[in-house]
């Protein structure tokens, strides 16, 4: 039985973060248009600000920054 999970920095805070790769919330970098992952932190922070500005709120999948099990 394996687990599946990554580590890097916040697109944000840049704090290197445990996150699983095909849940984390993530926002496309203006230079490079790659997705990068964002940390909770961060996407609690930002979603204040997003309802204060009529927007949805970011939905964090349950799975998004813990590890899976991988076949």
């Amino acid at each position: 039985m394996a687990y599946m999970i990554a580590h890097s920095a916040c697109f944000g805070c840049k704090r290197i973060f445990a996150y699983n790769p095909e849940w984390v919330p993530s926002i496309r970098d203006p230079k490079t248009c790659e997705k990068e992952p964002v940390c909770r932190q961060c996407i609690d922070a930002a979603n204040p600000h997003r309802i204060a500005n009529g927007l949805e709120p970011i939905q964090v999948h349950p799975l998004a920054y813990t590890p899976e099990e991988h076949p």
